[in-house]
């Protein structure tokens, strides 16, 4: 049995919303995790680059995690140069001694993971970490027989192997639907319609301080 689990949740948060946390909130609470990350995306490799920068996503994110604490702000990605490559992070939690046995499971939602085998490095990623994939209806209608052909020998219905193994396994996940987009935020912003349902209450005060979406 592995002593510690730690779930990673990463995301250009563009900005982070209550979707966001919620699916995080479930996942943590259904796996029974020992922390939960949400590790900001600082320079993601197969979109550009969000208007707002890196450093003033993250402030956001850790605003909005002030009310729930058993979330945890990672701004790893920051600390690096170079595009923000998820399996770079995951070497480096590995790297740490105190989580070499640690079981570390990545969560992505289906529509995140559909496009996983452009990743860098994908095939190294299930030798880092358990893969939970959140979604709102089964998964395998939706993925390309390729991406099914990969996941068949890794998956599991048992989310006890989860924590008994440090990585190697894939599970799937349903999540609530909370039909929150960043998108749909960004736009409502740009054209001064209400979005305080939408976000924490911590990140649209510094949403509306800074002015970060409007210009």
């Amino acid at each position: 049995m592995s002593s510690h689990s730690i779930g990673i949740y990463g995301g250009t948060f563009n900005p982070i919303h209550l979707g966001h946390i919620g699916a995080a909130s479930e996942v943590r609470d259904y796996l029974q995790l020992d922390e939960l990350r949400m590790v900001l995306s600082a320079t993601p490799p197969h979109r550009k680059p969000p208007e707002v920068l890196a450093e003033n996503r993250f402030l956001l994110l850790q605003a909005a995690l002030q009310q729930y604490p058993r979330l945890i702000a990672d701004d790893c990605e920051l600390q690096r140069q170079g595009p923000s490559y998820m399996v770079d992070t995951l070497r480096a939690i590995r790297q740490q001694g105190a989580h070499r046995d640690s079981s570390v499971l990545l969560i992505l939602g289906a529509e995140a993971f559909s496009s996983f085998m452009s990743w860098q490095h994908w095939q190294d990623i299930i030798k880092c970490a358990h893969i939970v994939i959140t979604t709102r209806a089964g998964f395998s209608d939706q993925l390309g027989d390729s991406l099914n052909d990969y996941i068949e020998p890794y998956i599991t219905t048992d989310k006890s192997q989860l924590k008994q193994l440090t990585h190697g396994k894939i599970y799937q996940l349903p999540v609530s639907a909370i039909d929150i987009s960043a998108t749909e935020i960004r736009r409502r912003l740009k054209t001064n319609e209400p979005v305080e349902q939408m976000l924490p209450e911590n990140t649209w005060a510094l949403i509306h301080q800074h002015g970060f979406y409007t210009r």
